[in-house]
């Protein structure tokens, strides 16, 4: 209810213009209250006859009456009054402070000055604070770039190191190709020169026997005319001088048709690229199968030669060739000789080429031989968690799916558990999204509650474009809603993290 029982006095008589306005302003936001200034000065804790002053124009108030007034308005009209509005009471102020109290308009231009720069302070702390902020997502976005780089890097070295096996072995093949089709093209050149010789000594050949043969011929008919014993001895010496140019002519001919024979044409080559590529691939085949065929201690002679020399593009052709065609029984052996040898690494790195390169039947033979390895089972377990860990690190989601139902249905549910661990933790990341793609909707929630527990920061907002890419809706939101639950200092920086990478 308005309280009218003390109404606002009219403004005083000689006023000054600047102190009638602001008057004026301060009456008008006093009138929007609807309180008597009584009333007002109570609520206040102000004189009333001071308010009265106030508002008729015959004292300037001091500046916090003002702006306490404007609180109250604002309060009453539950909204702030508008920035315009308040710097012209603002100016009215200080414009009335000017003539009626020059002292107090300085204390007051003071006053404001301090205040702006005050303000000026808070911003700039304000501003500092948003700066350091984004300075130390920025640092530790560009320390996450350098971790990435670094392990993009290394992989990138590993990859190049994995195929400078195969790229050598094509400039080999191509360099041999080349040599090999330079000896024919010159053998065929000779071949050529030698029919051409052979054409001419049959023609000369041929000429003899018919020569031979007129005389013959001659001889013949002279001893059907009765010549003398001396003439059949002629005729029996050309009889025999025809037969051996006839041998001779025989013997030509069959020179004649065996280096044709031999002058005929290569073998087609391959008409392209991938037939090329087709032949090598075969070729390194059944190099891969002879060298998986050999003894097994003398592959563990050569991988610990190689390994000894640094001849690294050699052991990894070697690892890679009994990884794939050897039986489960002898990469055992193997294993176990580099080991008792001294050299388990390279032992651990024949047991991760088996998990990445051998059939899912012959790995699941191979695992718990490798398990019965070693003093108090420390050799076996290194072997069989290093070929888990590549397992779950190369092969494909349906391999990993397949292979984990093949442990589970034979009772091995600690490989099982150590297999999923792996694909959380250290699966790449498209890797890791396929497999969630494929995987059944309660495997893929289990799996991302293990994600959410062991994946390193760095790695999750990759991860979470994977997973968008691929459409994973359901699953997306279900990580980030876990995300946002269990790790909610970092879930900020995955989003931004996620959204810089788009860019």
């Amino acid at each position: 209810m308005v309280d009218h029982s003390s109404p606002l006095r009219p403004l005083g008589e000689g006023v000054p213009e600047d102190a009638a306005r602001l008057a004026a302003a301060l009456r008008e936001l006093f009138s929007s209250l609807g309180l008597s200034v009584r009333r007002y000065a109570s609520r206040t804790h102000r004189n009333a006859g001071a308010v009265s002053r106030y508002l008729n124009g015959t004292r300037v108030p001091p500046w916090d009456f003002v702006t306490e007034l404007f609180i109250e308005v604002a309060k009453q009209k539950k909204a702030p009054l508008k920035q315009e509005a308040m710097e012209l009471i603002k100016e009215s102020h200080r414009n009335a402070l000017r003539v009626s109290n020059k002292r107090l308009h300085e204390v007051q231009t003071l006053q404001d000055q301090l205040e702006e720069a005050d303000a000026r302070v808070q911003q700039a702390a304000i501003r500092e604070q948003v700066l350091m902020e984004g300075l130390q997502l920025r640092e530790q976005r560009i320390a996450e770039l350098e971790t990435r780089h670094v392990e993009l890097s290394a992989r990138r070295d590993k990859e190049i190191r994995e195929r400078e096996g195969t790229v050598a072995e094509l400039a080999l093949a191509r360099e041999t190709d080349s040599d090999e089709l330079a000896r024919l093209k010159s053998e065929v050149d000779q071949l050529r020169a030698e029919l051409q010789r052979a054409k001419e000594s049959s023609a000369v050949a041929e000429e003899r026997c018919r020569t031979l043969e007129e005389r013959l011929a001659a001889a013949e008919e002279q001893a059907r005319a009765g010549h003398e014993a001396m003439e059949s001895d002629k005729l029996e010496e050309a009889q025999r001088s025809a037969d051996e140019a006839k041998a001779l002519a025989e013997e030509l001919r069959q020179q004649i048709a065996d280096l044709k024979a031999a002058a005929e044409p290569a073998p087609p080559r391959p008409r392209n690229a991938d037939e090329y590529l087709q032949s090598l691939e075969e070729r390194a085949r059944e190099k891969a199968q002879q060298l998986a065929g050999r003894p097994p201690e003398l592959n563990v002679r050569d991988l610990i030669r190689f390994s000894v020399k640094g001849h690294n593009t050699q052991r990894y052709e070697l690892a890679v060739a009994l990884a794939k065609w050897s039986a489960p029984e002898t990469v055992r052996g193997i294993c176990q000789g580099l080991w008792d040898k001294g050299f388990s690494t390279v032992a651990q790195e024949l047991a991760g080429h088996t998990a990445v390169e051998m059939s899912l039947a012959d790995l699941r033979v191979l695992l718990p031989l490798l398990l019965e390895d070693g003093e108090n089972g420390r050799q076996g377990r290194q072997l069989t968690d290093g070929a888990l860990y590549h397992f779950a690190y190369f092969r494909s989601s349906s391999e990993v799916i397949t292979f984990v139902r093949m442990l589970s249905e034979a009772g091995w549910t600690p490989w099982v558990n150590q297999i999923d661990t792996n694909c959380a933790q250290d699966r790449t990341a498209d890797r890791l999204a396929e497999l969630l793609r494929d995987l059944d909707p309660e495997a893929a929630y289990a799996l991302i509650e293990m994600i959410v527990r062991l994946r390193r920061s760095r790695d999750i907002p990759g991860l979470l474009l994977q997973m968008e890419a691929l459409e994973l809706d359901a699953y997306l939101e279900r990580l980030l809603s876990r995300l946002s639950e269990q790790r909610p200092d970092e879930y900020e920086g995955f989003l931004e993290a996620m959204e810089l990478a788009k860019e």
